[in-house]
């Protein structure tokens, strides 16, 4: 096989059976039409750019590679449009044969030709992204905080297959301290909180817009507007079950916490966005008032709670400061992030992008 038998091009419609079958056999994973086009037709910003890359002789998808659009916003107000880089895939058998390179450079051109200043997303394997002129400026971590002990421990226990007695023996010591600490954190009075701010359950979001912008007033964020959230959350077919809840001071929307449940009492929280109004003391109160509402209503079933956490500037590192005084136990282990400037007159520093885990697609 050589280079002139594959062919790059964006996908047909009539091809996207073939995709989902393609993904399924690599991933051993289940991608059913409506998961396909929730994801990648169903954007807000605009359908995803698909690439394929097919064996001319064979006929058959041996690799693909997209870019899904999404919106970003300034602290000034400004809307930017990037996109998620996603489903990175190449056969095994067509390995080592540039297909990764060549889907993305056919990729790049069909971004800039939409008007895309930026491809972002996340990855574990760093060198083929470099090669491409991506930047990898930091990587993903994570933060656990267990409610329950046994199910937190049979749970993290089962995620690496290759966990030995010494591996096994530090889970379960992780999951004795991480209760520890949040006995003593999150269950102490939150009086103040219902004193000064009022709080609702809802379905979706509110508008989070410019004013939840990191504080020191130079960061961009996703534009998490009311399109945004029901693609993202509402009608997204991977979640099983959402607790959003919004809070408000003088009728005024302060801060809005995401959590999704997993499986088996394990949540997420996807987000947790604040108003400059609120001080880092009372983020912390608001955030532990919210868990204490999720354990009330989800008592039975909610044994873990685990977040994405960042630590590239300061409003991330003052994040993770934040949660350790929660009782969330910091692992310093994850993927990286992978950013790429597509426009020579770039005006975002990557440094400044707040992220959580409402970036990813809540696919688990």
């Amino acid at each position: 096989m050589t280079n002139q038998n594959i062919e790059i091009s964006l996908l047909k419609e009539s091809e996207i059976e073939e995709v989902k079958n393609f993904f399924n056999f690599i991933t051993n994973g289940y991608r059913d039409k409506e998961k396909f086009n929730w994801e990648f037709k169903d954007a807000p910003a605009g359908k995803a750019i698909y690439v394929i890359a097919k064996d001319v002789i064979t006929q058959k998808i041996i690799g693909t590679q997209c870019a899904i659009p999404i919106e970003l916003i300034t602290d000034s107000g400004n809307t930017i449009l990037s996109a998620k880089s996603e489903d990175s895939i190449v056969h095994p058998d067509y390995r080592g044969m540039n297909i990764f390179e060549k889907m993305y450079q056919y990729l790049f051109i069909k971004c800039i030709e939409q008007d895309i200043k930026y491809l972002w997303g996340f990855t574990s394997a760093k060198k083929p992204f470099l090669k491409l002129g991506f930047e990898i400026p930091f990587d993903q971590s994570q933060s656990l905080m267990v409610l329950n002990i046994i199910s937190s421990y049979n749970y993290l226990s089962k995620l690496n297959s290759k966990n030995n007695f010494l591996s096994l023996s530090k889970i379960l010591s992780l999951c004795i301290i991480s209760k520890i600490n949040t006995s003593k954190n999150i269950f102490i009075s939150t009086s103040e909180i219902d004193n000064d701010f009022s709080f609702q359950e809802v379905k979706s979001p509110l508008n989070i817009d410019t004013p939840f912008i990191q504080q020191n007033n130079k960061g961009f964020m996703i534009k998490q507007d009311f399109p945004f959230f029901n693609w993202r959350i509402e009608k997204n077919p991977y979640h099983e079950e959402i607790f959003n809840i919004n809070f408000f001071q003088d009728e005024l929307l302060v801060a809005n916490l995401l959590f999704n449940h997993h499986l088996n009492g394990v949540w997420y929280l996807i987000s947790d966005t604040y108003s400059n109004k609120i001080s880092e003391i009372q983020k912390i109160k608001l955030h532990k008032k919210a868990i204490k509402l999720l354990i009330k209503k989800h008592k039975t079933n909610l044994k873990l709670i685990r977040t994405w956490d960042f630590s590239h500037n300061d409003y991330a590192k003052k994040e993770l400061e934040n949660r350790a005084k929660l009782g969330y136990f910091h692992l310093d282990r994850g993927i990286s992030f992978v950013w790429k400037s597509l426009n020579e007159n770039s005006e975002l520093d990557v440094m400044n992008f707040n992220l959580s885990r409402i970036a990813t697609q809540g696919v688990i």
